[in-house]
């Protein structure tokens, strides 16, 4: 069985920084197609949008014993490459009638609404985003 986590970030990150800070924030090794990595566990696929969220990250494992916090991930990310980070999180319960998250660079989280658009996923305007104890 394999696993997966997709994140979106707002602005579009060049592929090799993207590999570099994955590499930092999971030791078990991410690759993708552009940057091969022996022994790696993680794939990387990405695909650039010209939505508001301008870049989708899909990493996937096949080991069970692997596991990665998706939430802490994002909020991490968003840091590191100083932009939003959007999810929909996992193993997090969130406020009746949100599915996604929304990682800040200042290390926040909260429940956001969401629209799909032509290319991509945007936050929904003008909704009451939830700020979250992570």
């Amino acid at each position: 069985m394999s696993r997966s986590i997709d994140l979106f970030l707002k602005r579009t990150v060049p592929e090799r920084e993207i590999v570099i800070r994955l590499n930092r924030e999971i030791p078990d090794g991410v690759e993708s197609l552009d940057y091969p990595r022996e022994h790696a566990a993680i794939f990387l696929q990405y695909a650039d949008h010209e939505a508001e969220f301008q870049q989708s990250l899909g990493l996937s494992w096949a080991s069970d014993e692997l596991s990665l916090d998706d939430v802490q991930l994002a909020i991490q990310l968003a840091n590191a490459l100083s932009t939003e980070v959007l999810l929909e999180p996992q193993h997090l319960a969130l406020p009746d009638g949100y599915t996604w998250c929304l990682a800040t660079m200042d290390k926040q989280l909260y429940a956001v609404d969401t629209i799909d658009v032509e290319d991509g996923i945007a936050v929904k305007p003008y909704a009451r985003n939830i700020l979250l104890t992570v």
